[in-house]
């Protein structure tokens, strides 16, 4: 057999929902999710911070603050929207990382806002809780908000194929059993066991820092070229591997770029033709971005 080389960069185009016609349709939705979940994230912090500050518990005031988290996180999902959306003469590969960028920030944010936290609970003034139903109506909010809000958003993120959107769910999905810990805390230290709030105050700045370092480490390991999760690398080589055409697998390699993936491939193909060669690695792609639809760009070199 002739070898024949040559480098094919496949972009990748989004699968459509029947629902939506057009990809700046699929844009333009998921921008709207994303603006809704900074609405829903800011309504969240403001009922516990308030409702903290009125009520004198430090727990809810606490959980406020780990809002604040989710509402930086919600930031970060709509600028990489906007961003992924975009596209510069001198950034031919994207400028999908500045997502990331915002993230890092974010998460020394975050880290911070624990630390004044964790500051205040531990080393200041003791609180009191004076007006108990203000504290309740707070969590009992919260705790409404977050669960049919989450059910939605994973909802259309599913439908819309956004694993930043998803992602965000998941944060939102987090604040609702961070409410019943605060429930807890709240009345122990209401019942005159102020030790309950602390410990409860306690378990918040853990999921903020928690948070924060998620955060952070996502954004150094994409910032930094980072392979994709072995789960992407092993289902393109399940595919790879069921494919007659391909005579050998010589690498798979992928990187993260904000919510996107692209995808190195070395592989030798049964045929001496460059065009069946070429438009079969086209045909390879559909069924690589079906299966997994993030991907941005599929980088091949075939022998």
């Amino acid at each position: 057999m002739t070898y024949v080389k040559k480098v094919v960069t496949i972009t990748f185009q989004n699968y459509l929902k029947e629902i939506f016609v057009t990809r700046e349709q699929i844009y333009k939705e998921k921008k709207k999710i994303a603006i809704f979940s900074i609405i829903v994230n800011l309504t969240l912090s403001l009922i516990k911070i308030i409702g903290g500050k009125l009520s004198g518990s430090a727990a809810l005031t606490a959980d406020g603050i780990h809002s604040l988290s989710d509402l930086a996180a919600s930031f970060s999902v709509l600028t990489g929207i906007v961003i992924a959306n975009k596209k510069a003469k001198d950034f031919p590969m994207g400028l999908y990382k500045v997502e990331n960028l915002v993230a890092l920030i974010s998460a020394f944010a975050i880290f911070f806002a624990g630390y004044e936290i964790a500051k205040d609970v531990f080393f200041g003034e003791p609180m009191k809780i004076h007006n108990l139903p203000i504290a309740l109506i707070a969590i009992v909010l919260t705790v409404i908000i977050t669960y049919f809000y989450s059910r939605w958003e994973k909802k259309k993120a599913i439908e819309l194929n956004s694993p930043s959107l998803l992602a965000d769910a998941e944060h939102v999905k987090s604040d609702f059993f961070t409410a019943l810990v605060v429930l807890v805390g709240v009345i122990g230290q209401y019942m005159g066991y102020p030790i309950i709030e602390k410990i409860a105050v306690a378990i918040v700045v853990y999921f903020i820092f928690h948070s924060g370092w998620e955060i952070l480490v996502d954004a150094i390991k994409v910032l930094l070229d980072a392979s994709v999760d072995k789960d992407t690398l092993e289902e393109v080589r399940q595919i790879l591997e069921k494919e007659d055409m391909i005579e050998k697998i010589n690498d798979i390699k992928g990187r993260n770029a904000g919510s996107y993936k692209f995808i190195y491939l070395d592989i030798d193909v049964k045929t001496d033709s460059i065009k069946e060669a070429h438009a079969y690695v086209h045909k390879l792609e559909d069924k690589i971005k079906e299966a997994i639809p993030e991907v941005e760009k599929v980088i091949t070199h075939y022998e």
